[in-house]
């Protein structure tokens, strides 16, 4: 029996590759009628088909993350309410100041308050004051920074050359406080220092050195 034969017979017996080509012919059947219907609907009734699904689904995110701001902006303003009485309480009305802008809520706290002049070290009493804030502060997620501020007098002695020492020793003193004793995530803070050069009063007036003298402790709003 020749090759030819041969391979007719199996064929006949076993017409697998009808199979194969009927599936052929069904999938290019669909594949031609879809092509045809998208023809009829032309190309922007079929790029909106499309895109329709993501646009709800896009909406729907912009939804939610517009009530999650609503009620963040509710939960900054309640905090900055809530600093303000807590540094009443604790009789800082004249030495401490808290204000909120669109972009950040700022507690002033004159810097005798938490610290002896030239040190940088947190008394137990200054550790008390940082702790009324700690406990407010704590409840938003927000980024934090701590800076440190000095007047424009040079230092004569102690254990820091310079106001800028002086002034970054302070803030991370105040930093290292908050994370280590009122668990607020060091990665969620930074400290800056700036000794004299950003003044918010005349440094030549003993009042206004005594604006200066100061740690702003500046939560950010998303």
């Amino acid at each position: 029996m020749s090759l030819l034969s041969r391979y007719s017979s199996r064929s006949e017996d076993n017409p697998l590759w009808l199979v194969v080509l009927a599936d052929i012919m069904t999938n290019l059947m669909l594949f031609f009628l879809i092509l045809y219907v998208f023809s009829l609907q032309g190309e922007t009734n079929v790029k909106a088909a499309f895109s329709d699904g993501f646009d709800k689904e896009h909406s729907q995110k912009l939804k939610e993350q517009k009530a999650l701001d609503v009620v963040q902006k509710f939960e900054e303003a309640d905090v900055a309410k809530k600093l303000e009485e807590e540094m009443a309480k604790a009789g800082m009305k004249d030495m401490a100041e808290v204000q909120m802008t669109e972009k950040q809520i700022k507690i002033n706290i004159a810097a005798p308050v938490l610290f002896a002049s030239g040190r940088a070290a947190l008394g137990a009493s200054s550790a008390e004051v940082l702790g009324a804030v700690a406990r407010v502060i704590g409840r938003l997620p927000n980024d934090i920074i701590v800076e440190g501020h000095t007047d424009s007098v040079p230092i004569r002695s102690g254990d820091y050359g310079t106001n800028w020492e002086l002034s970054a020793a302070r803030a991370n003193a105040v930093v290292e406080l908050l994370a280590s004793k009122y668990a607020i995530p060091q990665e969620r803070m930074v400290a800056a220092a700036y000794g004299e050069y950003r003044p918010v009063a005349s440094n030549a007036t003993a009042e206004g050195r005594a604006h200066n003298r100061r740690i702003e402790i500046i939560v950010s709003r998303k």
